[in-house]
């Protein structure tokens, strides 16, 4: 045990280094800083201002003068998701390098894979060279590693402890670090200092520890979410609402990130399918390795388009680590998730880009979110990865849709049955696979992440424990629900507007009873009815419930009796929506795209969108036709209009009946 004595824990570094650009143009630090529960707001928006701009701006100057100070309370980085992760110390400085800073003396470096398994196989030892000349002290503690250093070294469990001669930093004192065994060498990557990016990241790392508010060295991370082009239809996926209303980046953002790219040590592309975009295709073949001897190229990809020519392009860059999205090792769920992909297909592809693995230099994992639809398939998944040595990222659903959130449910006890029984089951092949020291669980361990869905099944457990039943009655006389995709009403916090519960209207109309989490229900609540639940702003009805006590005096929510929400579907046609390929290479900046300043544009962009289909006579066109509805039928029960090339029959209730 070390006897080292606690100091506080050293600044989150991702305010001196890191930029993510969402295809809003929205700016934030790190993906812990809008999500896992936090709410933190933009830095920035490069539909406005430039990346530097944004870089040198008063929002990140104010977050690492915070930083620095220590004075987090009550903003994103307090609830630091990463922190709790690491143990209780925040994201350190990034080195384009094989190691990084562990405790004291000691920097931490993980053996490459393929080195690793020849050291193995000959059943010799590695000792450690600096500049050539080997260490004296093998085999160290490792509390004498971090106390002492003075090149003290020990290799453990595929990991590599050391300290340099004189205890400086490795990453950046410009020395070399190498492993030998016999004919076996393996240089330890380290900064190319002679460099754009090597002389940026020095002087980044400078001013992180000198705690700067403002940079003189631009960033040296980039996640770039350029364009929601795809080549499949996930129904559930997170970037349909952005697709549907066309959000685009301007045509100075994507050029302005590829102009950084020299700058930095790790550069991320998103889509959408990256292999889609064009620009990223051309980044690709046009890359070449002196351009930025630091760069660490990252995506995430479905793994349609990763061909093996592909694969082979990407063996220029100096580091790769990349993620392919398969949500189930299971075919039929697979495609059910993942519409339009082709299973085979896709683990084809994956598998043969994780035979060229060789972590820490050359990464292939694979990003599996768990959602309602997946969840019974949890330790399936992972014996199945551990079996075929596939490192597996889980990404809890908690955010969209309502359909297959893990913290949402129209009916808790049906739609969890089972899970407890599969957490537990998980729980055991993963410590059964660590005991066994299988490669999949090196690659990435995910006991973290499965404690974090029995922390999400044990929060929606006690938010269910005790609920409120409130009634819905659903009239369709237009006979309009079964013209809808996938009818549904959503149930909202009356002040925070957070999603409560939801149901589907899976049987027209009727009545409907939804239950509420008791310790969840606000003073205030309301509803909307939605033609598609996966579609969350296509709204045709909306109310508030209205509880009163004995006497009919009105009374918060949940103090007394809530009275029947009454549900009219209107006239509805059913909406046309173009499969994704439909929009593929349709560009990241065209003249009918939407650059997103504030986020009510995406909301304006929708109304905008229904209205007109509405004028064609799709989607919800009842209140199009209203007053020629009300005009014509002032003694008439049944009446028949045309609108928009069409015919409808509509009962206006207003007549005598026949």
């Amino acid at each position: 045990m070390s006897n080292q004595p606690k100091t506080a824990p050293k600044p989150c570094a991702y305010p001196w280094q890191q930029m993510i650009i969402d295809l809003t143009g929205e700016v934030v630090p790190c993906c812990f800083w809008s999500g896992y529960g936090n709410a933190g707001k933009p830095l920035g928006n490069t539909n406005i201002n430039t990346l530097d701009e944004i870089w040198n701006g008063p929002e990140y100057q104010a977050l690492r003068r915070a930083n620095a100070q220590g004075t987090l309370e009550g903003h994103p980085c307090h609830k630091c998701v990463a922190f709790q992760w690491g143990n209780g110390t925040y994201p350190r400085f990034s080195w384009p390098a094989s190691f990084v800073q562990e405790t004291g003396h000691c920097v931490l470096g993980q053996i490459p894979e393929e080195f690793g398994k020849k050291l193995k196989e000959s059943g010799g030892t590695a000792e450690l060279l600096e500049d050539g000349r080997p260490f004296s002290h093998s085999d160290a503690p490792h509390d004498d590693i971090r106390k002492l250093g003075a090149g003290r070294y020990s290799l453990w469990g595929g990991w590599l402890y050391f300290s340099s001669s004189d205890n400086t930093d490795p990453s950046s004192n410009g020395r070399t670090y190498e492993l030998r065994s016999a004919d076996l060498v393996l240089r330890l990557a380290s900064l190319s200092a002679d460099s754009r990016s090597g002389r940026n990241i020095l002087k980044a790392h400078q001013e992180y520890q000198a705690g700067s508010e403002i940079m003189e060295a631009k960033p040296t991370m980039i996640s770039l979410i350029s364009t929601a082009d795809c080549n499949i239809d996930c129904p559930a996926c997170s970037q349909n609402t952005v697709r549907l209303t066309r959000v685009q980046h301007r045509a100075e953002t994507v050029p302005d990130v590829l102009a950084h790219v020299t700058y930095l040590h790790q550069f991320i592309w998103h889509g959408g399918e990256p292999y889609l975009i064009k620009r990223c295709r051309e980044f690709i073949d046009n890359f070449k390795t002196e351009d930025n001897p630091n760069l660490t190229f990252g995506f995430t990809s479905n793994g349609t388009m990763l061909t093996a020519k592909e694969l082979d392009k990407l063996n220029k860059f100096p580091r790769i680590n990349a993620s392919i999205s398969i949500d189930s090792f299971n075919k039929d769920t697979f495609e059910h998730i993942r519409k339009g992909a082709r299973y085979e297909q896709v683990l084809g592809n994956y598998l043969r880009a994780l035979s060229t693995q060789n972590a820490p230099l050359r990464v292939f994992s694979c990003g599996m979110i768990i959602c309602k639809s997946n969840f019974l398939e949890l330790a399936d998944n992972l014996r199945f990865a551990i079996e075929h040595d596939i490192g597996l990222n889980l990404s809890p659903v908690l955010i969209y849709p309502v359909t297959e959130q893990l913290n949402l449910f129209e009916d808790f006890e049906s739609q969890t049955r089972g899970w407890q029984s599969v957490l537990d089951e998980a729980r055991e092949v993963v410590a059964r696979a660590r005991k066994q020291e299988r490669r999949a669980i090196q690659r990435v361990d995910p006991t973290g992440m499965v404690e974090e869905l029995q922390t999400v099944y044990n929060s929606a457990a006690q938010h269910n424990r005790k609920t409120v039943p409130v009634e819905m009655q659903v009239h369709d006389d237009h006979q309009s629900l079964v013209n809808m995709q996938r009818p549904g009403i959503i149930v909202f916090h009356g002040s925070t507007h957070e999603v409560l519960s939801y149901c589907e209207l899976r049987r027209g109309a009727g009545k409907y009873v939804m239950r509420l989490p008791l310790d969840l229900s606000p003073a205030s609540v309301y509803w909307v009815g939605v033609h598609n639940l996966l579609e969350p702003m296509g709204r045709f009805a909306s109310g508030h419930f209205k509880c009163r006590d004995r006497r009919d005096r009105a009374l918060p929510f949940a103090a007394g009796r809530v009275q029947p929400a009454l549900v009219f579907a209107p006239m509805f046609v059913p909406v046309a929506r173009a499969a994704n390929v439909h929009f593929a290479n349709y560009g990241e900046t065209t003249p009918q795209g939407l650059h997103m300043r504030d986020p009510e544009d995406i909301h304006g962009a929708y109304v905008r969108l229904a209205r007109a289909e509405a004028r064609s006579g799709h989607g919800v066109i009842a209140n199009s036709i209203a007053r020629r509805v009300n005009a014509l039928a002032r003694h008439a029960r049944e009446l028949t209009i045309h609108f928009a090339g069409r015919t409808y029959q509509i009962l206006t209730g207003k007549g005598p009946s026949p």
